[in-house]
């Protein structure tokens, strides 16, 4: 199993929207080739902190959706005027040792 992890920090006040956008997310990587789940993660330390986990079968599966259509199609419903903290975003990806 392969993971991709990223991270954003919202700098404009709007993380109340970005939680209802993800509760309503269109679900287009479900569908993904090789897509097994996504959990949405905010820490109690840092509402405006979020992190994507998603997990997939094999990274070649994760590298197609993240360079393909579906990536940018899955975004569009994304909080108009969303403002992020670049210095804090950061995608990293894992392969899963153990279960």
């Amino acid at each position: 199993m392969f993971v991709a992890m990223s991270k954003f920090v919202v700098a404009n006040n709007m993380s109340d929207q970005v939680r209802e956008a993800f509760r309503n997310r269109p679900g287009l990587v479900d569908s993904a080739e090789g897509f097994i789940r996504m959990e949405v993660l905010n820490p109690d330390d840092n509402p405006d902190e979020f992190w994507l986990v998603t997990y997939w079968q094999k990274s070649e599966d994760w590298h197609e959706w993240y360079h393909g259509h579906q990536y940018k199609a899955s975004h569009s419903n994304i909080p108009k005027g969303l403002k992020l903290d670049p210095e804090a975003t950061m995608i990293r990806t894992f392969n899963c040792i153990a279960s």
